[in-house]
């Protein structure tokens, strides 16, 4: 075996193929949550503690909420002894979802 078709075969193979993975988990990481994920928290957001409203706030700056924010949040939620309920209707929108949110966010920043 050359030393050019060994390097490629056991070196430059497996550093793409794990290149791939970490670039494809990172980019699933930080997609936007669905309205479902959305509408649990606008709905439980009252019964929330005032850290957890404020962890909620500022993963919120960005206006939107990734996948490893949610995640983050319902962990958080779960220590607090705070369960989410996701909503009983089909909640499909996205952005209705998102804005319902933001403006709880928005009233209790001014409280």
């Amino acid at each position: 075996m050359s030393p050019v078709k060994f390097v490629l075969s056991y070196t430059a193979v497996p550093l793409m193929a794990i290149v791939t993975v970490v670039t494809w988990a990172s980019l699933h990481a930080s997609a936007e949550i669905d309205a479902r994920q959305y509408a649990s928290l606008s709905t439980s957001y009252a019964s929330f503690p005032a850290g957890l409203r404020h962890d909620i706030a500022d993963a919120l700056k960005s206006g939107m909420l990734s996948k490893s924010d949610y995640s983050s949040l319902v962990r958080e939620s779960l220590d607090d002894d705070v369960v989410l309920d996701w909503p009983a209707g089909n909640t499909v929108d996205v952005a209705r979802e998102r804005a319902k949110l933001l403006a709880l966010v928005r009233a209790d920043r001014f409280r």
